[in-house]
């Protein structure tokens, strides 16, 4: 299962053509999705302060 560098040239050429015409604007927002799900997961997490002493 050899590729001839043409070949394997090409297909990474086509790769990283995809992954560069990302629009900015797409990017950013899964971006600012992934911010707000954590921020949520932190601010569920319980803190010590809030738990009763034993």
């Amino acid at each position: 299962m050899t590729m001839s560098k043409p070949k394997e040239y090409k297909n990474f050429e086509n790769l990283a053509r995809q992954l560069v015409n990302v629009p900015h604007s797409e990017v950013k927002a899964k971006l600012d999705a992934e911010n707000k799900a954590k921020k949520r997961k932190k601010s569920k997490a319980s803190s010590a302060s809030g738990r009763e002493a034993i």
